[in-house]
């Protein structure tokens, strides 16, 4: 009888030692990594820059404000920039990637994006 249940046991402790450790451990809950933005003076990234990570409901307070001409969003889902401060006015929603000419884009018939940034979130 001992030894019977001396082969159980050992086929119990060879059967678990062959589960992969993984499966027992305790989930992990992967963090969404947050965009971050940079904003460049001029196009095609030039002049002075400055880089956000979290909302900014006003540029004034850094001398930013409407002078946003080209960026580069890293991470996460993007960010929206906005025409004017507390997320007011037109938008535009900027996927991870580069933007070399906010001229090229258009905020209506005859106003570019360039020089218009004044709030932005982070998606």
């Amino acid at each position: 009888m001992k030894k019977s249940i001396s082969i159980v046991s050992s086929a119990v402790v060879l059967a678990c030692s062959l589960i992969p450790a993984g499966v027992f451990a305790a989930p992990q809950h992967h963090q969404k990594k947050n965009s971050c933005v940079t904003l460049y003076e001029h196009i095609n990234f030039k002049g002075r820059s400055i880089r956000f990570c979290s909302n900014d409901s006003t540029l004034v307070n850094n001398n930013w404000n409407d002078l946003a001409s080209s960026a580069k969003v890293s991470g996460g889902e993007g960010v929206v920039l906005y025409e004017h401060i507390n997320y007011k006015g037109a938008k535009w929603t900027l996927k991870p990637g580069k933007y070399a000419n906010f001229t090229k884009k258009m905020l209506s018939k005859n106003r570019s994006w360039n020089d218009v940034v004044s709030s932005l979130r982070i998606r």
